[in-house]
């Protein structure tokens, strides 16, 4: 962690305040000092979720005496295995931060791409073993494990190996669908899924799902480099990301002089996550999440502001009212700086061949089946706009604003500098935005 980042979180904790949200650094923190206060930030945050959402009843996790009990955070070792349980990705008890296994209950646990290690093992040449929990932290393992040993000591040689795997699916606009997870006994158990335009090396939308079971995630995940997969074919993507090439691509559009006042310190394009690292609970989808299928060109205070707000108030307003949604969060339209000559120019971070447009709209929409709401989120990623301007973009009835059901929304919804947002009706939405596919809606998800 950062100097700064440190020394904000000592300030806050010798004066006895809360640490203040982390958009309130959203033009002041860099790129990587924000994403560590972030995560510094949610490890204290996230336990009050789960204590203000409606309590667990006793019978979903059974007696604590019986059965395993393993913490979220504390209790899982590193390198992390991938965890499957009847058949899907574990997950935990409601919003409590646990897993609780019944004594008896199995688990796969699988190091795709590498080997299983305890200091228990019977072999060092195991991909996929199945524990079967005892009790508390202990689980045994028939054939491959010697006695009954701490679930947290299971690890992988390196990182499971996750997968990006273009699908025969098509979604909106005859484009691809691109699925990423991980492959356990042959089987490819998905986390989300990306529809992406392979021309314009633009991501469409990301589709996964979000319940109340995300509202606490494993935190000191290390970030790891993003990934290209065969996606973006001759494409140097980190390359574009970095702030040199920006201002050289940049100045190509509007000459160097603006190029200069455009992008800055602190106003750059960052690779803004779609599905957040924090919106999957375990280290490994975490990890899975940083390939460039699930990341946009947003502007730094943009990512850092009004797009974290929604990020994190939203996972946890979906956890405390135990929404069980899913949620396509996407892009749509291309950014504009004005030139030399005062006109309006499209951005692209590959100019030559209009590819990796900077997005005008970044959004957020979520559908609980069930309940057949939903809403869509949406925020003008563009710094540089009149608030006149931002006003005309407008493309909806805005259902926030002065809305008392949107209360627990934090954002900053005026603020141009770190993304002028409103939210939308889905039929509203859709008059605009043709991306989804087919649902109905009766009524606003608040």
């Amino acid at each position: 962690m950062g100097s700064l980042v440190v020394f904000v979180a000592f300030l806050a904790a010798v004066a006895g305040f809360e640490l203040p949200h982390p958009s309130t650094f959203a033009k002041i923190f860099n790129e990587d000092q924000f994403e560590d206060y972030l995560d510094f930030w949610l490890a204290q945050e996230e336990p009050k979720w789960a204590n203000a959402s409606s309590s667990l009843r006793h019978s979903e996790i059974g007696p604590r005496s019986s059965g395993c009990t393993l913490n979220i955070n504390g209790d899982l070792g590193q390198p992390q295995p991938v965890y499957i349980r009847s058949g899907t990705y574990l997950r935990p008890t409601g919003n409590s931060g646990q897993i609780h296994l019944n004594t008896g209950e199995q688990v796969i646990i699988g190091c795709p791409g590498r080997t299983l290690r305890h200091p228990n093992i019977a072999s060092t040449s195991l991909v996929v073993g199945t524990a079967t929990c005892v009790n508390n932290n202990l689980v045994s393992g028939s054939g491959w494990l010697n006695g009954n040993s701490a679930f947290g000591q299971l690890t992988c040689s390196s990182h499971s190996f996750h997968e990006a795997q273009a699908t025969n699916s098509r979604c909106w606009g005859n484009n691809i669908v691109i699925r990423v997870g991980f492959i356990v006994n042959n089987v490819f158990h998905t986390l989300y899924h990306s529809c992406f335009n392979q021309q314009r090396m633009e991501v469409i939308y990301v589709e996964y799902e979000q319940s109340r079971e995300n509202g606490i995630h494993q935190t000191g995940v290390d970030r790891p480099s993003f990934l290209a997969g065969s996606f973006f074919s001759g494409v140097p993507v980190n390359t574009m990301y970095t702030q040199v090439e920006q201002k050289k691509t940049v100045a190509e559009y509007v000459g160097q002089t603006l190029a200069d006042r455009y992008i800055t310190n602190h106003q750059f394009f960052a690779r803004g996550h779609l599905a957040a690292k924090s919106d999957f609970v375990f280290a490994t989808g975490q990890r899975a999440s940083f390939y460039f299928i699930n990341a946009a060109p947003q502007w730094q205070p943009f990512n850092a502001g009004n797009w974290n707000f929604l990020e994190q108030d939203l996972r946890a307003r979906i956890s405390a009212a135990n929404y069980r949604t899913t949620i396509y969060t996407g892009t749509f339209g291309v950014s504009q700086l004005r030139d030399q000559n005062n006109r309006l120019v499209d951005i692209y971070l590959v100019r030559d061949k209009n590819q990796i447009p900077v997005p005008l709209y970044f959004y957020k929409v979520v559908y609980d089946s069930s309940r057949r709401q939903g809403t869509a989120f949406v925020s003008i990623n563009n710094p540089y706009y009149t608030a006149a301007e931002a006003r005309s973009l407008t493309f909806c009835t805005d259902r926030c604003r002065n809305n008392n059901a949107f209360s627990w929304l934090r954002w900053q919804p005026d603020r141009i500098d770190i993304g002028y947002s409103f939210c939308c009706t889905i039929d509203d939405f859709r008059r605009t935005v043709p991306h989804l596919p087919s649902f109905t809606t009766t009524g606003l998800l608040t």
